[in-house]
């Protein structure tokens, strides 16, 4: 199956793309709430920059770290399209929309923590995946790797 294989530096494009596109459908489920919300409660605000920094710092960051050095050490020039996670990234990636979206229709979870926590989490989230295209852009992923020190 040759033609679903593409440039490794293409997989940068494809993940940006992807996790853009999952960042911002998690931020407007909780920015509209964030708003409605945040004048009556103005702790909101802050707690949805305390998750974004949390999960952008502590995990998605690391994880655009982690894919960029696993493609770059793959030998091969072109890779299958969905080769931008690997088995266990997909794996958490479903888990997590699942479990998100069984959370937020079985209504455990009042709105004001969906606000402030998909906010900040959808923002990360988009971040990181415009890290992505930066790596995409910059072409890092094709750099030789460094020996380490």
């Amino acid at each position: 199956m040759q033609r679903a294989r593409v440039p490794k530096n293409a997989l940068m494009l494809i993940a940006g793309v992807v996790w853009c596109i999952a960042g911002t459908m998690v931020t407007v489920v909780g920015v509209p709430l964030l708003l409605r919300l945040e004048p009556v409660d103005p702790i909101l605000l802050p707690l949805a920059a305390v998750i974004f920094a949390v999960f952008y710092v502590f995990v998605f960051s690391r994880l655009v770290r982690k894919h960029t050095m696993r493609i770059r050490a793959r030998e091969e020039e072109r890779l299958p399209v969905w080769h931008f996670f690997n088995a266990s990234s997909w794996i958490v990636m479903f888990i997590m929309m699942g479990g998100g979206m069984a959370l937020r229709l079985s209504h455990l979870f009042p709105d004001w923590f969906i606000a402030f926590f998909y906010t900040g989490l959808g923002i990360a989230l988009f971040l990181c995946g415009v890290r992505f295209v930066g790596v995409f852009a910059r072409k890092d992923v094709l750099a030789p790797i460094r020996a380490e020190r």
